[in-house]
């Protein structure tokens, strides 16, 4: 019987456990590997360069779920310092794992890759909800009849299943993001907790509307705020959101102030090269 791909996957996965355990291949103390990776796809994004130095990791989507494997492999490749971007997770195995330095680094993006956009009034998009949908949120705008109101624009039915994207290459995303006027953004702690937990991180989707200067509804992550000072995020009316979305669409000139000020504090905030200092300060005390 041909093996599954998620089996061999595993059986590559016990493989490269025994393998860093055995010190396959000699680890040389004289040097160590930064590698970025997913929490939960630590171990194999480390191959080879565990077999040749000391691992540092740089984590995101460090969700709960995967905390325990997460937890073992630090132990299993001897890690000495963490870089994560949630500040939940550095909390959390800082008290797990008190013999790893773990430091925060929030989330970041290139800006030049974000357009500016046209005034608010201008733009041809009413209502792009982005990302993975809030279920109780969006049924509640389906049946307000958002759809008929205005034009409003969100990921197809069937996302959980198999993939599917609102725009299809990433110069249609960035444009068409530039011309909507309104953006629904909310952490995944509240858009799928059964996986996330209560796990609340500043993804890079606020960065993106800030960038291109779209009035944000939904829910600020408290990462966002300590990082700016302010809450640049209009808190959503679960109650009568489509009476809420209907009056920013209405008042739209009393909101162009804002999202300008949001996109001059995305551009000095949001650039990776603001977050080495960071890194440098840490990688500074590493031995």
């Amino acid at each position: 019987m041909e093996q599954s791909p998620w089996l061999r996957y595993r059986i590559f996965g016990h493989m490269m456990k025994l393998a860093a355990m055995m010190h396959w291949g000699g680890k040389k103390h004289d040097q160590a590997y930064l590698v970025c990776s997913r929490g939960g796809h630590l171990l194999k994004a480390s191959i080879p360069y565990l077999f040749h130095g000391e691992i540092i990791p740089m984590l995101w989507d460090c969700w709960p779920s995967k905390w325990k494997k997460l937890e073992k492999d630090l132990q299993l490749i001897k890690c000495k310092m963490c870089f994560c971007t949630s500040s939940d997770m550095v909390k959390e195995f800082s008290k797990r794992l008190p013999n790893i330095q773990f430091v925060h680094v929030p989330e970041g993006v290139d800006t030049t890759e974000y357009i500016e956009g046209k005034a608010l009034t201008e733009r041809n998009i009413d209502v792009y909800e982005m990302g993975r949908k809030h279920n109780f949120y969006h049924k509640k705008l389906m049946d307000g009849n958002m759809e008929e109101r205005c034009v409003f624009i969100h990921k197809p039915t069937g996302y959980d299943v198999k993939l599917e994207l609102v725009y299809m290459s990433w110069n249609s995303f960035t444009e068409k993001l530039a011309d909507s006027k309104i953006v629904i953004s909310f952490p995944a702690s509240m858009t799928n907790p059964k996986y996330q937990g209560t796990v609340e991180t500043l993804t890079m989707r606020y960065w993106e509307a800030m960038l291109s200067r779209c009035v944000m509804v939904g829910h600020c992550p408290q990462e966002l705020i300590d990082l700016i000072g302010y809450n640049p995020v209009i808190e959503a009316d679960f109650v009568n959101p489509c009476g809420q979305i209907d009056d920013i669409l209405s008042h739209l000139e009393d909101y162009q102030e804002m999202v300008d000020h949001n996109r001059e504090t995305a551009l000095k905030f949001a650039p990776w090269d603001t977050r080495m200092s960071i890194l440098l300060k840490a990688l500074e005390t590493y031995s």
